[in-house]
């Protein structure tokens, strides 16, 4: 597929014809070859994203100029292993070895806006053997390394060539919008940190007004992770801070800008809800979660103040030592989460987050960890504004039993939320709504504490805490498309003749796919967790 070469130089010829004569698209499963004579590349198999879904085809372009022209798309069986990919979202189609002569490229092509045949050009191109390391990095210890370190001002782009190591701390951009920089991450990229602790702590930090561009890919998922692979806290964590409203500043501030709470030399938040800080698809973070000082440890993935124009989807959180996904205020919208093994909450939010999920499983450790969701306003002030209320949707919750196990879910501090076809089993509490500011937020705002078409099957399926005004029991039954019951979950997907399958309904919100389901999954065919996340993690 592809070739607008004028990028590729000395070793390859830029002339199209003579080059596409001598290429293999070379991905393992898909291969797809060129045929001078009629100027058609074939590509086997392209798996074509879309959401949660993919569908598989075997495609032929035609060379027109430096361009290529789909001629024609036909509807194949799925297929397993390496393989082209088209995603949607991004308008990107990734080919991970495409042979010239004796060298091997990744080839990232993107989709031509309007056209119609359907044209691509060529976007990016790397060599996947190693080489050197690039000018913005030191070679490693380890063969096929190289070091990040400090505060990176311009553009980069890591491959899955090199194995890159972070060393302590990494910030990408200048602070407070200064110097901004884009990370770009090609598929398969791996990198891992390497650190001590308090300020040798070793993270990724994505500042305001910077971008990360990390485009995984079902096969070829980026990992983030630490030197050993073995334990929760062998590295800090991933973070992203944005432009996007935040509460927690004095009464009559224009701007809430607010520093982070384990590092307060950083700030985020502003004015912009629908701030773009970039791309993550197909990403697992693993092992995070070092303290930055004492007491502070920090999450897997912490976004703070991020804007709704920053795409978040098929994520994996994995064996963090506090929480796996906190976030601070903002709008960041997200979809197909995967949360497993975090030893403090799986999905915490605080604030005034106002931002949508879809598609979620957390999937807790026998041993430790704390709630599956742990929900505030602002800890030290309840009534901070703009209050938290993201909506949720088709989240599932395998909590842990035992002695230290705590609840699937709490609400308190003054927060709001919407919750749709989500269930929740397993911990010794399924629901707690708690805090005085957040049962009267509930009362004189009503529709913003709400849960619908819902299951809970746990050993205790409601608490209430300090200051209730009405029952969490109540606020739950009281909406008859909800459930206190055995939701016959097979592991984390559903059982055949499961009431989830057709138990759900559609949120009316664009930023949600149309379910029918209640939970992560649809039934066993739905299984969108498999492949890209962690080996052994569910």
């Amino acid at each position: 597929m592809m070739f607008q070469f004028k990028s590729i130089k000395t070793k390859i010829i830029t002339s199209s014809a003579i080059l596409l004569s001598a290429i293999a698209l070379n991905a393992h499963a898909a291969t797809a070859t060129y045929d001078p004579a009629s100027g058609l590349v074939d590509m086997p198999v392209v798996e074509v994203l879309s959401g949660g879904t993919s569908a598989f085809y075997h495609a032929k372009l035609q060379v027109v100029g430096n361009a290529l022209q789909l001629v024609s798309a036909e509807s194949i069986a799925a297929a397993t292993g390496q393989r082209n990919v088209y995603d949607g979202d991004t308008n990107s189609v990734h080919v991970q070895s495409v042979t010239v002569g004796a060298d091997d490229y990744y080839v990232k092509l993107k989709y031509v806006p309007g056209s119609n045949p359907m044209t691509f050009n060529i976007d990016r191109l790397a060599n996947n053997a190693f080489t050197t390391c690039p000018s913005f990095a030191q070679p490693g210890a380890i063969p096929g390394s190289c070091v990040l370190s400090g505060t990176i001002t311009s553009d980069i782009t890591l491959t899955k060539n090199i194995q890159w190591i972070l060393d302590k701390n990494v910030f990408v951009g200048g602070k407070d919008n200064t110097n901004p920089a884009t990370l770009t991450i090609n598929p398969g990229t791996k990198i891992v940190g390497v650190g001590g602790q308090a300020d040798q702590a070793a993270f990724l930090w994505i500042r305001r007004g910077s971008k990360i561009m990390a485009e995984g890919t079902p096969d070829n998922p980026i990992i983030m992770t630490g030197p050993n692979e073995q334990a929760a806290g062998e590295w800090a964590g991933f973070l992203i801070s944005g432009n996007a409203p935040v509460n927690g500043c004095n009464d009559g501030v224009p701007v809430c800008e607010i520093p982070f709470e384990a590092v307060n030399t950083e700030s985020f938040g502003g004015n912009n809800p629908t701030d773009n800080s970039g791309v993550m698809k197909y990403v697992q973070i693993r092992y995070a979660g070092t303290p930055v000082r004492q007491d502070e440890e920090l999450n897997g993935l912490t976004l703070n103040g991020v804007g709704s124009g920053t795409l978040i989807d098929h994520v994996q959180v994995h064996e963090g030592l506090d929480d796996g996904i906190e976030v601070f205020g903002g709008t960041v919208q997200m979809k197909h989460l995967v949360i497993t093994n975090a030893q403090d909450d799986s999905l915490d939010w605080t604030q005034g987050w106002k931002g949508k999920v879809q598609f979620v499983l957390i999937k807790q450790h026998p041993d430790v960890g704390d709630r599956g969701i742990e929900a505030d306003n602002n800890e030290k002030n309840n009534k901070s504004i703009p209050i938290a209320q993201p909506i949720l949707s088709n989240i599932t919750i395998l909590g842990r039993s035992g002695q230290s196990a705590s609840q699937s879910v709490i609400l308190r501090r003054g927060t709001g939320v919407n919750i749709w076809n989500s269930v929740f089993v397993g911990s010794p509490v399924c629901l707690t709504i708690d805090s005085p500011d957040t049962f009267s937020n509930a009362s004189n705002n009503p529709g913003s504490l709400t849960i619908k078409n819902s299951y809970v099957n746990c050993a205790t399926n409601y608490k209430d805490g300090e200051g209730a005004t009405f029952t969490t029991e109540s606020w739950f039954t009281s909406e008859p498309t909800n459930v206190a019951g055995d939701p016959l979950l097979s592991g984390y997907l559903p059982a055949a003749g499961s009431p989830l399958t057709l138990g759900g309904a559609a949120v009316s919100d664009p930023f949600f796919s149309a379910v029918d389901y209640i939970g992560a999954f649809k039934d066993q065919n739905n299984d969108w967790a498999k492949e890209w996340t962690a080996p052994n993690s569910l």
